[in-house]
Formats: structure tokens, C-alpha cells, sequence
């Protein structure tokens, strides 16, 4: 009996410690390439060398700031990022609304369509949107084409995280309202929302950073006067490849890191994890 006390002691101990090393190995696997690209963003060699840094340069990032493909990728970006998040925001609340609280014919094709994106290639999705708002519909205008493009692709998270949020809710509460005198237009503001609130950041940060890093897509709706970031970011490896790369890099890994400290200043990081 003792002998199995012990062995089950150096079994959970045994499995604690390589519990630990994969955590650690994991995170590390994460983590080692953003450092040497941060690195990499202040090394002064002219092209990109191994890891260390033999130096501290900030030349790099003027090469970065006074590149106008990628200054004017990095406007169109924002810009159209921002416009998504909000189409996007608009439709997939409406749509998780329907498709959680509501039983209608077609409610499963309507859902499967929905998040169809995600399983599609952003290749495919890219070819067949040119077809369509190209050929078909005539649409030459290559920053409503993104817009149009970005916000299907961006719909399916959007869906999906806000559907988390409203299963489970407590109906109860909007009856509460409603009893008490607000119409439904009144409970769905000052009820369901702030409910569902860390839903909604977390969606719109999903649609934010999808539309935000997305290639696929992007690369077949651009125009030579309308370009987005990461488009502009892999036109300029294609012919230059400096450390240049890596200063765009860590701006976009401070763009990260503001989307991370919103998230815990509005929801917090426990409770965006919570939503799965």
C-alpha cells in the first residue's frame, strides 16, 4: 500500500514537471520569434543577419516611415479596418441574434453560410470576389471592394463570439424591463448590450485583426493606387529584404499590444478567455 502511495507521488510529480516543460516550451516557441524580429529591428547591418544584434540603430524605422507604399498600405488599412469592424459589428449582431434566440426554415443553411469563410481558402473566397464585384457587378472602386471583401470574411467571428455571449442569457432580465414599461428597442440598448458587452469587444477586435493582417483577399481586390499594409509589406520583400521587414514587424507588434491593453482595460484578459 505505501509502495503504491509512492509511485503514484512520482507519477503526479513526473507529470507535473513535463506539464511545466511543454507549457514553457510552448511559450517560448511563441515568443522567440517575435524577439528576434524586435532585435532584428534595430540591428544596424544592411541586410538580415543571425541573431544577435551587433548594434543599436533607429534607421531601420525611417526607411519603414518614409516608405510611401507603406505609409499609404498602412492608412488604407486603418481605414478600412475601422469601416469593417463596424459593418461587421452591425450584421453578425443581428445575425447571432436571429440564429440563437429565433426557430425559422433555413436557419441551419443560413448558419453553415455564415461561417463558411472560415473554412473556405481566403485564395478561393479572393478569386471568387473578384468575379463577382468585378465582372459581375461592375464595382471598379478597390476601397469598397475591400471593404465588401474584408467584411465577409471578418462576419463569421463576429457571429461566433457574439453567439457565446448570448447563449446562456438570462431572457429573464429583458422580461424584467419589459414589465416594467421599456419597449424593445429600449431593453435591447440599456439591457442586452452592456450584457453582452465583452461579446462585442471581443468581436470587433476579432473583425479588427482579421481585416487588419489579411493578404489573401486583399491581393486579388487591390488596385496599383489602392493597397493595403500587409500587401504593400509583401511587395517590398519581394524585392528588398532588409530589416526594413522587421521595423514593420514590430509596429505591428505594437498594434498588437494596444489591441491587448484594451482588452483588459474594457473586459479583461479572464473574461475574453471566459467567452470560450
Amino acid at each position: 500500500m505505501i509502495h503504491l502511495k509512492i509511485s503514484k507521488k512520482i507519477i503526479d510529480s513526473v507529470g507535473k514537471i513535463i506539464v511545466n516543460m511543454l507549457i514553457w516550451a510552448t511559450f517560448l516557441f511563441l515568443l522567440l520569434p517575435i524577439v528576434f524580429a524586435l532585435s532584428m529591428a534595430f540591428d544596424p547591418r544592411e541586410y538580415v543577419a543571425y541573431f544577435p544584434p551587433i548594434g543599436f540603430t533607429l534607421h531601420w524605422f525611417e526607411v519603414f516611415l518614409n516608405n510611401s507604399s507603406f505609409i499609404g498600405g498602412l492608412k488604407n488599412s486603418l481605414l478600412i479596418a475601422s469601416l469593417v469592424t463596424v459593418t461587421s459589428l452591425t450584421v453578425g449582431i443581428l445575425c447571432s441574434l436571429a440564429l440563437v434566440r429565433y426557430d425559422f426554415k433555413g436557419k441551419e443553411f443560413l448558419n453553415t453560410l455564415i461561417l463558411s469563410p472560415i473554412i473556405v481558402p481566403g485564395v478561393i473566397t479572393g478569386a471568387a470576389l473578384v468575379n463577382m464585384l468585378y465582372g459581375y457587378l461592375g464595382l471598379y472602386n478597390s476601397l469598397i471592394n475591400l471593404i465588401i471583401g474584408h467584411t465577409i470574411i471578418t462576419i463569421p467571428y463576429v457571429v461566433r463570439t457574439i453567439s457565446a455571449s448570448l447563449i446562456g442569457f438570462n431572457r429573464t432580465l429583458e422580461e424584467a424591463a419589459q414589465v416594467l414599461g421599456a419597449n424593445e428597442m429600449t431593453t435591447f440598448i440599456k439591457i442586452t448590450l452592456p450584457i453582452i458587452k465583452p461579446g462585442i469587444v471581443a468581436a470587433a477586435i476579432f473583425a479588427f485583426s482579421v481585416s487588419w493582417g489579411d493578404v489573401n483577399v486583399a491581393a486579388f481586390l487591390i488596385d496599383p493606387r489602392t493597397t493595403t499594409f500587409p500587401v504593400a509589406l509583401m511587395g517590398f520583400m519581394r524585392y528588398n529584404f532588409n530589416n526594413a521587414i522587421a521595423a514593420a514587424s514590430a509596429f505591428l507588434v505594437g498594434v498588437t499590444s494596444v489591441f491587448m491593453i484594451i482588452i483588459e482595460k474594457t473586459i479583461g484578459f479572464e473574461k475574453f478567455i471566459g467567452l470560450w
